[in-house]
């Protein structure tokens, strides 16, 4: 059962008839709402006012908490990479131990170089 946000369908009479659509009952046939769909409720911390705010916060301080990059629930298979800078080519890869692997990316995937 999805719901679109507004759908229009054409009457074989020639009527317009505009709401959202509920559910597809079959081959041509669609249940469709009609009427005023209520406002959706914003949380006062989903203000663009707040959110704004948090991001000029967050984006006035250099760089990312390592805290941030590597928590859920498995911290231990996440990774953060960035270019090696005395070869472009290559890139690292830093685990939440801080430990730093130099490799390749090949096919999406990370290998590391042999030495």
């Amino acid at each position: 059962m999805a719901r679109e946000k507004t759908t229009t369908r054409d009457h074989p009479a020639g009527q317009l008839v505009q709401g959202r659509s509920v559910a597809t009952l079959g081959r041509g046939m669609a249940l469709v709402k009609v009427g005023r769909a209520p406002r959706p409720v914003v949380r006062p911390e989903d203000n663009t006012t707040v959110l704004l705010k948090k991001a000029a916060r967050a984006l006035a301080k250099p760089g990312i908490d390592r805290a941030v990059v590597f928590r859920g629930p498995n911290a231990a298979k996440i990774f953060a990479y960035h270019a090696y800078p005395q070869d472009p080519t290559k890139v690292v890869r830093e685990a939440a131990d801080g430990t730093k692997v130099i490799g390749r990316l090949v096919d999406g995937r990370f290998r590391a170089s042999k030495a």
